[in-house]
């Protein structure tokens, strides 16, 4: 049985935040229909753009294959560069952060959703670096990725 996805809500149709959006834009002079179009049109992009993508949740970039951890997601719009949307990561393991828009692509990879499974994907890559580490690092992501994978693996196992 598949592991059952939390729903994002950026990729439900949010009637009022859509209404919003497009009472922002009739003041720009576009008709109400053509504003709501255009509001709507803008959350559909808005949602592919994301993607799966939640606060707390872990990733693996397919560019890079850099593992980081979502820690905010402004969906704009916004008076700055860059004006659509922005995310904000942190690279599993570091203190690095960083801020970008860039879109979710079909290579980018759902290493866990928010909640417990994250919490254990993010001690993988916590601990400290030995050989011991760099085992049991690789066993508990595998244990996160593919769950069903690893518990049929232990059963078959010699005692």
């Amino acid at each position: 049985m598949a592991q059952q996805r939390t729903p994002n809500p950026h990729f439900t149709f949010d009637l009022s935040a859509t209404a919003d959006f497009a009472a922002t834009l009739i003041p720009l002079g576009r008709s109400v229909r053509a504003a709501w179009y255009e509001a709507a049109s803008h959350r559909r992009w808005l949602a592919r753009q994301i993607g799966p993508r939640q606060v707390g949740g872990i990733y693996r970039t397919g560019y890079s294959g850099d593992v980081y951890e979502v820690l905010e997601i402004d969906h704009g719009p916004r008076s700055q560069w860059p004006v659509t949307w922005q995310i904000t990561v942190r690279t599993v393991g570091t203190d690095h952060v960083r801020r970008h828009c860039t879109a979710w692509e079909d290579r980018d990879q759902v290493l866990a959703e928010p909640g417990p499974l994250a919490d254990v994907v993010r001690a993988a890559f916590t601990t400290p670096v030995s050989p011991a580490a760099l085992i049991e690092q690789g066993h508990l992501l595998d244990e996160a990725t593919h769950p069903r994978l690893t518990a049929a693996l232990q059963r078959l196992a010699p005692a």
